[in-house]
Formats: structure tokens, C-alpha cells, sequence
């Protein structure tokens, strides 16, 4: 059964609010764009002395952040602030999907991967001085076990990690597979190899933090005043409004941070930051806040900004979820593969102004995996006189009436009732029912529509977090709202789940995603692009696939 039994993050909340979606202008389409290539960058071959070293740099967050405790941070708005905050064991090269050390200078796997050694660096301290050793790691795992924390992260350690599932049912004191054998030498065994437990822990819940600091304060007070080890210390915090950030002068990375202070409004207004951009005030717009639209097309078309812009295809896919459940007329695979053909996603495109690129299979271009040349019997392209024909040899020849769940706001509205027109265009009449944030997944798991609009971001760059976690039939309803259930692929899904890393068991997720592919319990929608606006006298910004804005590589030079 798969690890991860939690929701992943915020899946909806990007729905409803990603500016990739968020960008509609009904007739102001426009190709989509050239991409630059993935960890492409604003970096410049600026001398020593043209670096202003004393400066500070200034950013809006669309919304105020949820939770600085790394146990409980699972949006992209707390990510902003918590990766500058804490360290992890390990993380991701610049701009690249590739594990790197972090807080463990070095580790080992044992041949049968159960049995991970990590190597903590020596004299690496929290921002008050108390030191990091290896228990830091085993005090967050612990926290992340502890029912009382509520992490989301636990579904990600438990059971595959020795010893979770004892110690969050309360029935153990401790957790079995995580020992210390010196104070800078942490082991880890798992219940069963698993390929992507790198990644697992490049993630902020299994972050080094300060036990005794947090005893002292308690969990409830933690959540709004860290204690890390990161680059940017918080020097100020006022909720709902701002806060503001400050170098940590002991950072164990040489040259880390670059910038003395970075300041982050809490704006919910895009138009506004846009403004405060074009006019000096803003540092850049990326992962902090979405580009509004009106100025999207402006700052496009203008020879100021034009140049400023980078952009990278985000390891994410929106989709239709069409519910396989054994009545009605979605359950008859024909049926569902009529409506992969009916839908015109470059139409799609073109109403988000070119911030997305049409998607013809579950794993979007970035992850690995991902089949650059598909069968042509499951790469369904648009037709709708073959659509048509394959909705009469399934029994419908003229149609038939069903409906779609999607989100509420007016912008995903508006790219519904394009695929509501392509669907009418065959005979296939669709009502649409918009469901509030608050109560959508909820409605989801119902699987009482035939229909769900709905979209998934990564949690770590591995296949199976897309094709495990949405399409396994134990991951019903919880995850995998097309009720999909194929047996087969089940028993692949568990053989892949415990293979090494290599070229045999991408090959097996190529057989596995072509198999869900021919049955079509998803429509592969598009996958978004996300747009950055960078100042030209801001250097060092770059375009994570995995990370949020690198704050920490960021400089001003002089101007």
C-alpha cells in the first residue's frame, strides 16, 4: 500500500489560485513561449566591487504563510520562508533535480537499501548557538510522528521507516530505525527499499531543529517563531502584514546569503505588485507572487521589461479525472477516450496568454520519466470526428448528459466551459458545478461526479508520486478521484515502488503509464508554466524544478 496516505500540498489551493490559471483573458491569446532552458538564470560576470554587499531587497507574498514549523509547512506560500529558515540532510543541486549534501556532508546505502549512514557536519549551529548534531534529525522525525504535531509529512516516513508506525500508534517510546551511534553519525533503516527516499528527505519536514528551544517555547508558539539553521535568520514577523528577514551571519555555506535583509509584504492584489514592480519597488515577481495578467501581456510587449522575464514548465499536470465507476456512460472506456480526443488544449493554452503547454500524458516533461515519443494509439490528439465515431461504436450516438466538479473561481470557470463547448460539439452535454475551496475534496472523494477538473504538483521528482499516488487502487478516494482500479498495474506499481534507481524501472513506468493511458481514466490537460520578473540590477535569481526563489543566491549590484 503506498507510504503516503496524507493529501499532498495544497493540491487545490493551487488550483483555485496558481496564476498560470489565474492569467485568462477571453481573445488575448498567444503562442506558447519559447522556454528558457531549465536553471536558467539572471546571474551576471559582475566584479567584486560593482556588488552592493549592505543591500536588501524587497518582495510581496501573495498570502501570509500558514506555518513556519517545518513539521507543518506543506504550501508553496510557507515554503517561501521555511527554506530559508532550516536545512535538511540533503537537497537539490541549483536549478536541477539532482540530491545533493546539505546538513550530512556525505551518506551511505547499504547494498540491500535498507540501511541509510549519514555523516552530519561538525560545527554547524541553530541561529542561538546550540549545535546541530544528529539527534536534531531524530527529534524531527519524531515530532513528524507525533499525532499531537499533526504533520502531513508523516504519511511520507510511515510505515517505510523501522519503527513509524509503533511509535505514532503510541505503542513505542521511540522509533526503532533511527539511531546515533556517535553524535555526528545518523542511521536510518527503512522496512523496504524505496528509490526516491533521498528526495523524501530533501523535503522541509525532516528539517534539524532545536528540541530544547522548542521545549522551552512549545509546539504552538514554534509554528510562528523559528529557530533554524538557514541562511536568513527572522529578524521580524507581523502577521498578515510582513516580515522581514536577515542574514545569518554564521550560515555554514561560504558566501550564503548575499544580501543583508529581504523584506515580504503580504499583498493579495497581483495588479498592485505588478505596479510596485514596474516602478522599482519590487525585487522580482516568481513563487512569491503571480503575475497578473494585464500586466503579464504589458511587461511583455515592452522593451523595458521584456528582457527581465524567465519562465520554467512546472513539474505539474491538470487534468479531468473521469470516473470509472461501473454504471453510466464515463465507465465505458471508449467513451473516455472520446473525450481525450474531443477537447481542444491548445484552446486552453491560448486562454492562459501562452503560461501553459497542452499535455498528452499523466507525468509532465520535467519529471522523470516522462516518454517523449508516446504510442500513437494512446497519444490522443485532438479529433473530434474520430471522438464522434468512438462514441457511437461505444453505444451513444447521440451523446449523452453528464457533469463536471471544478473549482469556483471565475478563471477555472472559464477554461471549464471551453471544455464543456468542445464536449457539446460531439453530443456529450456537460453541466458544470462549482464547489468552494473548503468542501472540494471532500466532494471529490464522494466520487459522485463524473467528472473532476482538478491538478497535482509534485512532491519529489520521482514517477511514482504522480502515477502511485493518483492511480493506484489503494490510493481510492483519497488521492485517485477516477476511481481507476486496474489490477495489473497495481502489482507494477508495488514492483516499481521497491526497484533501484536506473533506466529498468523508467522503463517499467513507461509500460505502466501506457497501460493507464489505453484505459483513459484521466484527460492530460496542460501543464502550466510559470512566469518570473526579475529587476536587471537583481542577479543570481534562478528557476528552480524542485525549489522555491533562491533568496539565498540572490545580489544587487550596483545601479
Amino acid at each position: 500500500m503506498m507510504e503516503m496516505r496524507k493529501e499532498k500540498k495544497s493540491a487545490m489551493a493551487v488550483v483555485v489560485g496558481m496564476g498560470v490559471i489565474a492569467s485568462i483573458i477571453s481573445g488575448c491569446g498567444t503562442a506558447a513561449p519559447k522556454q528558457s532552458s531549465t536553471g536558467a538564470t539572471n546571474a551576471s560576470s559582475a566584479s567584486d566591487a560593482s556588488i552592493d554587499k549592505n543591500a536588501t531587497i524587497q518582495i510581496d507574498e501573495a498570502d501570509d504563510f500558514a506555518h513556519l514549523d517545518p513539521a507543518l509547512a506543506y504550501d508553496y506560500g510557507s515554503d517561501e520562508a521555511v527554506y530559508q529558515f532550516y536545512d535538511q540532510l540533503v537537497t537539490y543541486a541549483t536549478n536541477s533535480t539532482k540530491i545533493v549534501p546539505d546538513l550530512a556532508s556525505s551518506w551511505t546505502v547499504s547494498k540491500d537499501g535498507l540501511k541509510y549512514t549519514f555523516h552530519i557536519r561538525k560545527g554547524v549551529t541553530f541561529w542561538n548557538g546550540d549545535p546541530v548534531t544528529a539527534q536534531s534529525f531524530i527529534d524531527e522525525f519524531q515530532r513528524v510522528l507525533n499525532p499531537k504535531v499533526a504533520s502531513p509529512g508523516e504519511g511520507f516516513i510511515d510505515p517505510i521507516l523501522q519503527g513509524s508506525t509503533a511509535y505514532f500508534k503510541g505503542q513505542a517510546k521511540s522509533i526503532s530505525g533511527l539511531s546515533a551511534p556517535d553524535p555526528y553519525t545518523l542511521e536510518i533503516t527503512l522496512t523496504k527499499p524505496q528509490a526516491y527516499f533521498l528526495e523524501v528527505l530533501a523535503m522541509p519536514f525532516f528539517s534539524a531543529v532545536d528540541q530544547s528551544y522548542i521545549d522551552k517555547i512549545g509546539n504552538t508558539q514554534f509554528d510562528h517563531h523559528p529557530m533554524g539553521t538557514g541562511a536568513f535568520e527572522m529578524k521580524s514577523y507581523k502577521m498578515g502584514n510582513e516580515m522581514v528577514m536577515t542574514k545569518n551571519p554564521n550560515y555554514f555555506k561560504k558566501g550564503e546569503p548575499k544580501v543583508q535583509e529581504v523584506g515580504i509584504s503580504i499583498n493579495k492584489n497581483e495588479q498592485l505588485s505588478a505596479l510596485k514592480f514596474q516602478q522599482g519597488q519590487e525585487s522580482f515577481l516568481g513563487w512569491n507572487q503571480d503575475i497578473a495578467s494585464q500586466a503579464f501581456i504589458s511587461m511583455k510587449n515592452n522593451p523595458k521589461f521584456k528582457n527581465d522575464f524567465q519562465s520554467e514548465k512546472l513539474v505539474a499536470t491538470y487534468y479531468l479525472a473521469l470516473n470509472s465507476k461501473p454504471t453510466g456512460p464515463i465507465q465505458n472506456k471508449l467513451v473516455r477516450q472520446a473525450i481525450n480526443m474531443a477537447i481542444d488544449k491548445q484552446r486552453l493554452v491560448s486562454l492562459q496568454n501562452g503560461r501553459a503547454a497542452a499535455a498528452n500524458q499523466i507525468l509532465p516533461p520535467a519529471m522523470p520519466g516522462y516518454e517523449t515519443k508516446l504510442p500513437s494509439d494512446v497519444d490522443y490528439q485532438y479529433n473530434p470526428t474520430k471522438a464522434k465515431q468512438l462514441l457511437k461504436e461505444a453505444g451513444y450516438p447521440n451523446g449523452f448528459s453528464t457533469s463536471l466538479m471544478c473549482p469556483s473561481d471565475q478563471t477555472t470557470r472559464s477554461l471549464v466551459q471551453s471544455i464543456q463547448e468542445d464536449l457539446q460539439k460531439i453530443g456529450i452535454k456537460v453541466s458544470i458545478h462549482p464547489i468552494a475551496s473548503a468542501s472540494y475534496e471532500a466532494d471529490a472523494e464522494s466520487m459522485k461526479y463524473p467528472m473532476v477538473y482538478t491538478a497535482w504538483f509534485q512532491d519529489f521528482p520521482d514517477p511514482s508520486d504522480f502515477l502511485n499516488t493518483l492511480l493506484n487502487g489503494n490510493e481510492i478516494p483519497l488521492n485517485n478521484w477516477s476511481n481507476y482500479n486496474n489490477q495489473t498495474v497495481n502489482q507494477e506499481l508495488a514492483q516499481a515502488a521497491v526497484m533501484p534507481q536506473g533506466q529498468a524501472r523508467l522503463d517499467l513506468y513507461d509500460k505502466i503509464q501506457n497501460q493507464i493511458l489505453a484505459d483513459a481514466p484521466w484527460v492530460p490537460l496542460f501543464t502550466p508554466i510559470r512566469y518570473a520578473v526579475v529587476q536587471p540590477y537583481v542577479k543570481g535569481f534562478s528557476m528552480s524544478p524542485v525549489l522555491m526563489d533562491p533568496l539565498q543566491n540572490v545580489y544587487v549590484v550596483k545601479h
